[in-house]
């Protein structure tokens, strides 16, 4: 598997399946921007919400091709266990979509990692499909690590990166600005923060 981080904004994405496991899949493509289209016969209470909020579209019936033949992404999370539905649905897709059958990682082209957002950080682990529970472990273990402080240093991270890139100094100067950057000093201190950013004023 490669792992890669995608722009979904306003890419169009088909959820089939209504239910609480199709609703945790919709709520980070939400956040991500995406176009989403849900299609089930039925929906759970929280995906109608989202409708009713006008966030997504429902069709409220079984999927057919015509459905998803034109999504960037298709995710089936339907409570059904037939592994037929599901093996139809992914020979009805085109080699350049991505899809993701969440009951078995075997058939799509794709896995959903375990994640965690703190502000510009995100925390993604993945086994593979081996053990989604122990991606889940380590992904809090890192949560733990990885603390809400970590918002406020990203922040500030990538304001200076925008100020140093932009700036008309050397290429040199650029490199020893963002190499110190990295310096432990400023993850823990938002005095030593406010004088980078004072001293970015002058370059």
């Amino acid at each position: 598997m490669y792992p890669i981080m995608l722009d979904m904004t306003n890419k169009l994405c088909v959820v089939i399946g209504g239910g609480k496991i199709a609703y945790r899949k919709v709520v980070p493509l939400l956040k991500a921007g995406a176009n989403i289209h849900i299609v089930s016969p039925e929906i759970c209470d929280e995906i109608n919400k989202l409708w009713i909020e006008q966030k997504v579209k429902v069709f409220l019936k079984e999927a057919e091709k015509a459905n998803y033949e034109h999504a960037f992404m298709i995710i089936a999370a339907t409570n059904s266990k037939e592994i037929e539905i599901n093996e139809q649905i992914y020979k009805n897709t085109t080699e350049n979509q991505l899809v993701n059958i969440v009951s078995d990682q075997e058939i799509g082209n794709f896995h959903i990692p375990a994640s965690a957002v703190r502000g510009r950080l995100v925390i993604s682990v993945s086994t593979g499909g081996t053990s989604p529970a122990l991606a889940k472990k380590i992904r809090n273990d890192l949560l733990d690590q990885f603390d809400e402080s970590y918002e406020g240093y990203l922040d500030f991270l990538w304001e200076a990166r925008k100020k140093i890139k932009n700036s008309t100094i050397s290429r040199t100067e650029k490199s020893n600005l963002l190499f110190e950057l990295a310096k432990e000093k400023y993850k823990n201190s938002e005095i030593e923060r406010n004088k980078f950013m004072t001293r970015l004023q002058d370059v």
